[in-house]
């Protein structure tokens, strides 16, 4: 009896330690709004193009999934993360038959070295952009892709069939390189980008170039920066970019400069981009105010506005009323 009993009480402790070893939590985005724009005809990210009809849409990308991790022992990791994108107001997923469009990566982490991962992620240029934009790429505030100067990654803001390593931060310091592989007749994707954060202050530094493929992307590159400081009241932001397209044959320019202010539940935004396409004789401008309010950590109500112009078009101007949900 007192051998079942101590085989009990040997078993139960190793199903403790097991547990306590590893993890997996399903998390999401729900966020929907009411938009409406006038029609114009000069881009706008996140606005409704020409349409002038009211329309129910997301401004955060909606999003569920789960990530896992298990501690390996000495220091190691193991870890997942799925990311599935879907449209609330329809049900459908972005992206049709792409269960995962948002992340897919499998990844193994050194505490003192860093970790390493395989499948589909964002790009290093991608951080320091999303880093610098008060709108964080979302809605009708956004400059969005504008943010990378006329560049055109192979998927988007994302790299799929890659692999990549990111740093531990040492002394602010930290990097992410990544190589998507030119599976098929795509093109090779390369990224790197180095960040600094230290209290307030965050800078960084990215790069994106593809090679091979179609010879109207072969050559394409990216270089940005990003440069924000929180002074507690408001945090300036300022941001630049340029790019090498059709071929490496153009080279096209943006910069942006914005804020956040907090005020107690409340966060105000503001935001002016500008880019200027090379032998296009169409510079873009942008201008964005946003408010957003936090019912709770995780729930927040927003209205943004996003007001366009282009040479040689009409200003479309975008408006959005929404609510947004973390879980």
């Amino acid at each position: 009896m007192k051998k079942n009993a101590l085989a009990v009480a040997v078993l139960a402790a190793l199903a403790t330690t097991a547990q306590a070893q590893s993890s997996v939590e399903i998390f999401g985005i729900i966020d929907l709004a009411v938009t409406r724009g006038n029609g114009g005809t000069a881009a706008n990210a996140g606005g409704n193009g020409t349409s002038k009809n009211s329309t129910l849409k997301q401004s955060t990308s909606s999003r569920f999934g789960f990530r896992g991790t298990e501690d390996l022992g000495g220091g190691l990791s193991a870890s997942f993360i799925l990311d599935s994108r879907f449209r609330p107001d329809t049900g459908e997923l972005t992206r049709p038959g792409v269960l995962f469009s948002g992340k897919s990566i499998l990844q193994l982490t050194s505490k003192n070295l860093g970790a390493v991962w395989a499948g589909r992620d964002y790009t290093p240029a991608f951080f320091v952009g999303v880093k610098s934009d008060p709108f964080g790429w979302d809605g009708v505030g956004q400059v969005g892709i504008g943010q990378y100067a006329g560049y055109r990654s192979t998927s988007g803001t994302q790299v799929t069939d890659a692999i990549g390593y990111k740093s531990p931060r040492l002394s602010g310091f930290s990097t992410a390189i990544t190589v998507a592989l030119g599976e098929g007749e795509r093109s090779r994707e390369n990224g790197v980008n180095i960040e600094y954060l230290s209290g307030p202050l965050y800078v960084g530094l990215g790069y994106g170039g593809q090679k091979g493929g179609a010879p109207t992307t072969d050559g394409d590159r990216i270089i940005n920066a990003g440069l924000t400081y929180d002074l507690g009241y408001v945090k300036p932001m300022f941001y630049a970019a340029q790019s090498k397209t059709a071929g490496g044959k153009d080279t096209n320019k943006m910069f942006m400069i914005g804020a956040l202010a907090p005020v107690g539940a409340s966060v105000f935004k503001v935001a002016y981009g500008q880019i200027d396409p090379d032998g296009a004789n169409n510079v873009q401008k942008k201008f964005s105010l946003g408010y957003e309010y936090y019912l709770s950590k995780r729930t927040n109500i927003y209205v943004d506005t996003g007001l366009a112009r282009e040479e040689r078009k009409t200003s479309n101007n975008a408006y959005a009323l929404g609510m947004r949900h973390k879980f």
